[in-house]
């Protein structure tokens, strides 16, 4: 029932572009060129003008803006009633996940929620921790998927499964013969660690401080965000790093690294589901929340 010349408009407002207005709904720029010439056209009056490469609403562009938005958003809420007055979970779903979720954990979860849900969209982000938590602040996801505990969240969240990080160093590395290391013996190899600031590398510095070992005396060799380029520097011989057991599988399985025991502990830290409330707004965020919650997920080894 929208307007489709309403939310051009925004899109092009928003992205300050007309071609990344055009990209997200898979028109030409051409298009929504003639979408805004027409309401230009019904109100008789200029809404748009470039400056640069830039373009920017007008005063009129920005109060036909603001009521454009709130018509927007009131179809939107229109329709998530209706779905949910009728029993109907279809559209849309902003998703938030880290990249370990993203491509370890989830992808059988995504696959069976959206056989058993067809009418769900999925708009799944792989991001940083902070940035999902950022995201669910300012209500541009729904859901998130992160590592931690379930109390370190300022939202409604819930453990899903466990996660361990376990230290893994190439199969001819001298600690590979070993039945178990310390953290000192660690310490001592170049490491390569999650990228700087990230949830995951305070969660190792913890660890060291812990035992008696400060940030600054570990030999960083590397860091990064990604945990396949992780595997594969450790593969190499470039260092030894800490992986979830979820993302390292398969390099154990192939035998091209190994997994170490570190003396009288484990890392442990659970993947937690986030939400504003409790119960999430649309009905397809419910009926996720609510599928992931029932889902029995099994560490890999």
């Amino acid at each position: 029932m929208e307007d489709h010349r309403l939310k051009a408009f925004c899109l092009i407002v928003e992205g300050r572009s007309f071609s990344k207005a055009a990209d997200a709904v898979f028109l030409t720029q051409s298009a929504m060129s003639h979408l805004v010439k027409s309401l230009e056209d019904e109100f008789d009056v200029k809404l748009l003008h470039r400056r640069g490469r830039e373009v920017h609403p007008t005063p009129a562009g920005q109060l036909l803006y603001r009521h454009a938005r709130q018509l927007l958003d009131q179809y939107k809420k229109m329709g998530e009633d209706m779905d949910d007055l009728i029993g109907r979970v279809q559209g849309p779903l902003s998703i938030g996940v880290t990249a370990t979720a993203a491509a370890y954990l989830l992808p059988q979860v995504f696959y069976d929620f959206s056989k058993q849900y067809a009418g769900v969209v999925l708009q799944v982000k792989v991001e940083g921790s902070e940035k999902i938590l950022s995201d669910l602040r300012e209500g541009r996801i729904e859901v998130g998927v992160v590592e931690g505990n379930a109390t370190d969240f300022p939202f409604y969240s819930i453990r899903i499964a466990e996660d361990e990080i376990v230290p893994i160093v190439p199969d001819d590395h001298p600690l590979a013969v070993r039945e178990s290391v310390s953290a000192g013996d660690l310490a001592s190899c170049f490491l390569i660690l999650p990228e700087a600031g990230s949830a995951a590398q305070e969660f190792l510095y913890d660890f060291f401080r812990k035992s008696g070992i400060q940030p600054e005396e570990i030999k960083v060799k590397m860091t990064a965000g990604s945990p396949e380029l992780i595997i594969q520097m450790v593969q190499s011989g470039i260092g030894i790093s800490f992986l979830s057991k979820w993302s390292v599988f398969r390099a154990v399985k192939e035998g091209t690294i190994k997994v170490l025991q570190i003396s009288g502990t484990k890392l442990v830290r659970d993947f937690c589901m986030l939400s504003l409330e409790e119960a999430p707004v649309t009905a397809a965020a419910r009926a996720f929340a609510a599928f992931v919650r029932g889902y029995r997920f099994f560490m890999p080894f």
